[in-house]
């Protein structure tokens, strides 16, 4: 199975995986600006805005702050999984601003010039070809549009690579070399400026203070990786966390994201 059909139809087949990896940052980050508030006050659009997101997941941008959306918004969301298109459907459908499809990044259903603004919040690491996916993005959007683009840096969650190492396991789904090739903090803004004039890079300083076990082994559990565990692996890795929280009192993981805005 490729890795889009995996992510498509198991990972993000529904919104299981990606809700308890949000419940894990929701509980325990450290910054007290809420990612989603934080990505949303980036946004300038104009109050007739057409936007589009993809990569939209369950709606988790949107469907805290309906009520602070221009009521002449009209959003698009979109997501590669039609799990996740029915899951945003779900919280934010019976709101008219919003319409929702299932669509590719790589190949976007739309005509030129189409949109004020496109988001892709935390996605565009699992696209394969991200200079079509940039094409199509600069494609769609209307001259003088924004787009904004939420990614990870390579530090992102350091601890949880160093516990797979020592349980003599990978973290990553693809090796480190190709990683490095996908879009993130260290090189999104030279892979924005072969599409773009204008890149603006914003970082969002946050860890996780980890003082429970369970949320962090739920994380773990929806991951690739805790998938693949076998029981023996699962008792040391709680073993080893479980020692860890009791030595330090708190489990404390790196956290690296930021915000691209190219124009």
């Amino acid at each position: 199975m490729d890795e889009r059909t995996y992510l498509r139809t198991q990972q993000y087949g529904t919104a299981a995986n990606l809700n308890a990896r949000i419940e894990l940052h929701r509980r325990f980050s450290t910054n007290t600006y809420p990612w989603h508030t934080w990505v949303l006050d980036h946004i300038h659009a104009p109050n007739n805005a057409r936007i589009l997101e993809v990569g939209c997941g369950p709606a988790s941008l949107w469907r805290d702050h309906l009520a602070r959306i221009p009521t002449a918004w009209r959003i698009v969301l979109a997501d590669l999984s039609e799990g996740m298109v029915r899951e945003a459907h779900a919280h934010v459908g019976r709101d008219p601003r919003f319409a929702f499809l299932s669509a590719d990044i790589q190949a976007l259903p739309f005509e030129d010039a189409s949109f004020d603004t496109v988001i892709a919040n935390h996605m565009l690491y699992h696209v394969p070809d991200i200079e079509t996916a940039l094409r199509e993005v600069r494609r769609v959007l209307k001259p003088g549009g924004r787009f904004y683009a939420a990614t990870n840096g390579p530090r992102h969650l350091a601890q949880f690579h160093e516990w797979a190492h020592r349980l003599g396991r990978e973290w990553l789904t693809f090796d480190r070399s190709t990683l490095q090739e996908r879009f993130l903090l260290h090189n999104g803004e030279r892979l924005l400026r072969a599409h773009f004039q204008h890149v603006r890079r914003d970082d969002y300083p946050d860890a996780l203070h980890i003082t429970a076990i369970e949320p962090l082994l739920a994380y773990i559990a929806s991951t690739p990786v805790g998938q693949s565990l076998r029981a023996d692996e699962w008792e040391a890795l709680r073993t080893l966390l479980e020692d860890e929280l009791a030595r330090e009192g708190v489990i404390i993981v790196e956290k690296e994201s930021g915000l691209f805005e190219a124009w």
